[in-house]
């Protein structure tokens, strides 16, 4: 068990769709930095994959960040938000902070999925546990934009809260026109992001 962020989606998406959320995303990753989000590759290291058949990412392994082996596998506070350094803190977290190393689960999100991929039900999903790492900034931002893209295809879910939802909310907002009105339901399944005020 671990803070996590799940997801329904199609078995294959529109090439066209799938290239409108890989440059919702790619225009964020300046923001990402400037909020102190380093962001990497699936496996920890160099730089986020974003291209026509696939988009990978995850916190970076080599943050920099002070170890803290007290951030180990955290949960947020109820009205947690942010990021934040790690000095002093540990077990629930008043912010998105690392232990030393930003990395934890990647995202791997494909445009098309083999029949295989499917669960018991023949549904195509995905989840990703952050343990609340900066980066998790980041994937709630991208699950928002996919929704935005794909509509009632897509459902979100969350471990989270509202209050760990509305930085990526008011982020893509800000960055991309969409995304401010959107709340979690009383299921913690984010709203339909193609109805969020623009």
């Amino acid at each position: 068990m671990g803070y996590t962020h799940y997801w329904d989606r199609p078995q294959s998406i529109a090439a066209e769709t799938f290239n409108a959320i890989a440059k919702d995303f790619e225009r964020l990753l300046p923001a990402f930095e400037r909020a102190g989000v380093q962001l990497a590759n699936a496996q920890g290291k160099e730089f986020p994959e974003i291209g026509p058949e696939f988009i990978g990412f995850n916190g970076a392994e080599n943050c920099g960040h002070a170890k803290n082996p007290a951030v180990c596998v955290p949960w947020p506070a109820e009205k947690a938000c942010g990021i934040g350094d790690n000095l002093g803190i540990g077990g629930t977290l008043p912010y998105r902070t690392c232990n030393g190393d930003c990395s934890y689960e990647s995202v791997w999100f494909e445009r098309s999925m083999s029949a295989d991929q499917a669960d018991k039900n023949g549904i195509f999903s995905g989840a990703c546990k952050t343990a609340f790492r900066p980066y998790d900034l980041a994937v709630t931002a991208f699950l928002l934009i996919a929704q935005h893209h794909l509509g009632p295809a897509m459902t979100v879910g969350s471990d989270g809260e509202q209050a760990q939802w509305d930085d990526a909310c008011l982020l893509c907002q800000w960055e991309l026109g969409y995304g401010a009105g959107c709340r979690l339901s009383s299921e913690r399944q984010l709203a339909d992001v193609t109805t969020c005020a623009s």
